[in-house]
């Protein structure tokens, strides 16, 4: 492509005044959603009611989700019949859900599968800004592609306030120019325990947006008695930490922090007694298939 002088002219002279290139949409929503969070931190501080607050958010939210969706453009998914709602769900600084990634989400009836939709620009100025949170996943600094290894990641993205725990990673067959990552995985509120997975979680990454599902896994994972007992013999010695701390009446008691951290053990000894048992099993591959469509259906139409 031809440059004419006037246009090279041009960028010499903001790259030698230190003048910034104008923003796109992506930056002017960011701006946008800045501006808005900045507003409602301001009427919370200032002591505005709850319906004064509340009225500033919702004209805040209308804007932003009429620029969401001219960025995110015309999607349709299979089965995703409901009308798309902004995520976050909230502008209020450290609420609940105020930490979710910028963008639209897309919901069956039921909602069984659960599809969030972000501009890649806009979802990457999000986790970058998550990876400065205390206690960030280390992985959450080094981008999408190793952010999305970490179960942490699905927690935040679509979690609809529960934990994620990862059983077993899959690998569906990605397209020319997609990054996809896929696990079967478990959403719940307490420690997953030895409780079986029945959620896939999917990461699609093209055409400029990031995309993240939730579904049901839809498979019939049978029990598996050596990782039961391998969860068994390690929850024994949280049952034991926490009894003993319960007798006693000592709320500041190392043994309570010492038997909810067996606890985590104890899952974790599970999920990873599971790794190993699930390779090669039937419903594995089942799981497999869920992911496949899953991931059909996020490529929309």
């Amino acid at each position: 492509m031809k440059h004419s002088a006037s246009n090279l002219l041009a960028c010499a002279f903001l790259l030698s005044t230190g003048l910034p290139a104008a923003a796109g949409p992506a930056e002017d929503y960011i701006a946008a959603r800045n501006k808005a969070v900045a507003a409602v931190d301001t009427a919370v501080k200032g002591g505005k009611s709850d319906a004064q607050i509340a009225k500033i958010e919702e004209s805040a939210r209308k804007d932003l989700e009429k620029r969401m969706a001219a960025l995110v453009g015309a999607l349709k998914f299979k089965g995703l019949g409901q009308k798309p709602v902004l995520s976050p769900e909230t502008l209020v600084r450290d609420e609940l859900g105020s930490d979710s990634p910028d963008g639209l989400i897309f919901m069956d009836e039921d909602g069984a599968t659960y599809v969030l939709v972000s501009p890649e620009p806009v979802f990457t100025d999000w986790l970058k800004a998550r990876a400065q949170d205390e206690g960030a996943p280390a992985a959450f600094k080094d981008g999408i592609k190793a952010a999305t290894g970490d179960e942490f990641f699905y927690t935040l993205t679509v979690s609809r306030d529960a934990a994620f725990s990862r059983y077993a990673d899959i690998v569906p067959a990605a397209n020319p120019g997609e990054l996809v990552h896929a696990a079967l995985g478990l959403f719940s509120q307490d420690i997953a325990g030895n409780a079986p997975p029945d959620t896939i979680v999917v990461t699609r990454v093209a055409d400029g947006r990031v995309s993240v599902a939730a579904a049901d896994a839809t498979v019939q994972v049978p029990p598996i008695p050596v990782c039961d007992d391998a969860w068994k013999a390690a929850s024994a010695k949280a049952d034991s930490l926490l009894e003993a701390a319960q007798k006693s009446g000592k709320e500041d008691d190392p043994r309570w922090e010492e038997g909810f951290r067996a606890q985590d053990d104890a899952s974790k000894a599970y999920r990873d007694c599971f790794v190993k048992e699930a390779a090669g099993k039937p419903f594995l591959a089942e799981a497999g298939k869920r992911a496949e469509a899953v991931l059909e259906m996020m490529r929309g139409k």
